[in-house]
């Protein structure tokens, strides 16, 4: 994904980070400007319009907005650190105004459908985030079930 698009598609996810829980929380959106003024995610874009639309188009119909971003993020393939950068920001914009509602939780969760990063990657760079539903994989298998069957057969 072009440079410039991923920085306006992480904005957005950081938008419906902030708004998730039908609260934007200015400690929140501080934070989003922080990032997006002294980060290098955005150090090299403007991206104050798109973020003031972006928040105005979120606050009128949030589920809308949050629907075109996950259709966005289905729509284009990311690489792992573009992935990563994704999960950090939005879990960094959850946590600014030291609450993690159940919303927010769920929205973090939500989110993790959407991207390919497996559970080892996730918890190599955050560590364990207790709220965080393991992804289900059609090609891992739980190995005790396997080892469970294995144990059966030899009896």
């Amino acid at each position: 994904m072009e440079l410039s698009k991923f920085k306006e598609l992480l904005l957005k996810v950081a938008v419906c980070a902030i708004a998730c829980d039908d609260d934007i929380d200015e400690r929140e959106i501080k934070a989003l400007h922080e990032i997006e003024k002294n980060s290098p995610y955005f150090s090299t874009l403007d991206l104050s319009e798109t973020l003031d639309n972006s928040l105005e188009a979120c606050s009128k119909d949030l589920h809308t907005f949050k629907k075109n971003v996950f259709d966005l993020l289905e729509a284009n393939t990311l690489n792992i650190v573009q992935e990563l950068t994704i999960l950090e920001i939005s879990l960094r914009i959850i946590a600014a105004d030291e609450i993690e509602e159940e919303k927010e939780k769920a929205f973090v969760n939500d989110l993790r459908t959407h991207l390919e990063l497996d559970d080892f990657l996730i918890e190599q760079r955050f560590g364990d985030i207790p709220y965080l539903k393991p992804k289900k994989s059609e090609f891992k298998s739980n190995q005790s079930d396997d080892l469970d069957s294995i144990s059966q057969s030899s009896k």
